[in-house]
């Protein structure tokens, strides 16, 4: 027994069995317990797998996008395209009820943002040669311009799988920030089979709706689709960007009863006294429609653009610079998006304005 141990027992007495219990003690708390069983967490583990199976039996498919599914089967145009391009060209794609049109309103005056669509038809009981009324929209890069349900024209696309129609009236079927999901001719629009009445109008005449999309709108994007489809036919669902839409179907017009430059251009008779930016609207929508009435305008050769410049109207600021000469200046208000300046200048000969080479 060392010195200290002994002088501890003189202090407090013999301490061998506290000792040996403290020990026991320690030992005890070292030596890993076994674990005990516990029903409550057989019966939880035993049902994680079976509330997983549940969830995956009753999780609708068609809510998930395929995109997040990984890759798929692709869609491919070349048939379809083949095939709607043949009933455009026999003219068999529409069957356009013009007196859908008798309800809009008359237009005694086209100016401004409307212009005048170059298509004549006629309406039951009158005989005035008819027009629809066509409105450019004002901030078309700033705002979301169309709605659902709009009835618009568009130019011919050849860039999109699936091409617009100058000559066909499209229907506005989703706007930007929608999801579109198309896959064998079932369409749903935010997860969503569309209930439309465009909708019952294709299921009715047994129209086939062509095209392969799962994908979100971005700013500029509109999806259309035909709105006067022929029965038994096969109609491109197109995802089309708002510069290669030319307006909103929003009223009609007559040769007879209403006054509009663009009348004047149809009927070739082109004697008013129109302003400077009339004439260059004259010159852009000469070349959209491709008519080439108008004399052609050297500066306007290398623009690739034109058609986007007449959609564009709202974006320009006129100025008189001299008596016989204007500007018109095309300003975005967007950085990186370069600017124009075309000059007017009046003819002495015809006292018509001109664009300045």
């Amino acid at each position: 027994m060392n010195d200290f141990k002994r002088k501890l027992d003189q202090m407090m007495g013999d301490t061998t069995k506290q000792e040996r219990r403290i020990k026991q003690r320690v030992r005890e708390r070292l030596r890993p317990q076994a674990k005990k069983f516990s029903w409550q967490i057989l019966f939880v583990t035993a049902a994680i797998p079976i509330v997983a199976l549940f969830l995956i039996l009753t999780i609708d498919p068609a809510n998930f996008l395929s995109s997040d599914k990984g890759p798929g089967v692709p869609y491919d145009p070349l048939d379809d395209l083949a095939q709607i391009s043949a009933l455009q060209k026999k003219k068999k794609l529409s069957a356009v009820d013009y007196e859908e049109f008798a309800t809009l309103p008359h237009f005694d005056q086209v100016d401004g943002l409307y212009y005048v669509d170059n298509e004549k038809f006629s309406l039951n009981g009158n005989s005035d040669a008819f027009h629809t009324v066509i409105e450019r929209k004002a901030n078309l890069f700033d705002e979301v311009v169309y709605k659902a349900g709009d009835i618009v024209r568009t130019m011919t696309n050849t860039t999109s799988h699936l091409p617009t129609y100058m000559d066909v009236y499209y229907e506005v079927i989703a706007v930007p920030g929608d999801r579109v999901v198309l896959k064998n001719g079932q369409l749903e629009i935010n997860g969503k089979p569309l209930p439309s009445e465009i909708m019952d109008r294709y299921e009715k005449q047994g129209i086939t709706i062509a095209g392969g999309y799962d994908q979100l709108l971005n700013a500029r994007e509109y999806f259309l689709l035909n709105h006067f489809p022929a029965s038994k036919s096969v109609q491109g669902a197109t995802i089309t960007p708002v510069h290669k839409i030319y307006g909103q179907v929003v009223g009609v017009a007559t040769e007879e009863r209403t006054n509009s430059i663009y009348i004047d251009y149809l009927s070739g008779q082109l004697t008013g006294e129109y302003t400077p930016e009339q004439y260059f609207d004259l010159y852009l929508y000469d070349d959209l429609l491709g008519f080439g009435n108008l004399s052609e305008m050297p500066a306007f050769t290398e623009i690739s653009r034109l058609g986007e410049l007449f959609l564009e109207a709202s974006y320009r600021k006129t100025a008189s610079v001299s008596e016989n000469e204007f500007k018109i200046h095309y300003q975005y208000g967007r950085e990186g998006v370069a600017e124009r300046v075309f000059y007017m200048k009046r003819d002495a000969d015809s006292e018509h304005w001109l664009i300045q080479e």
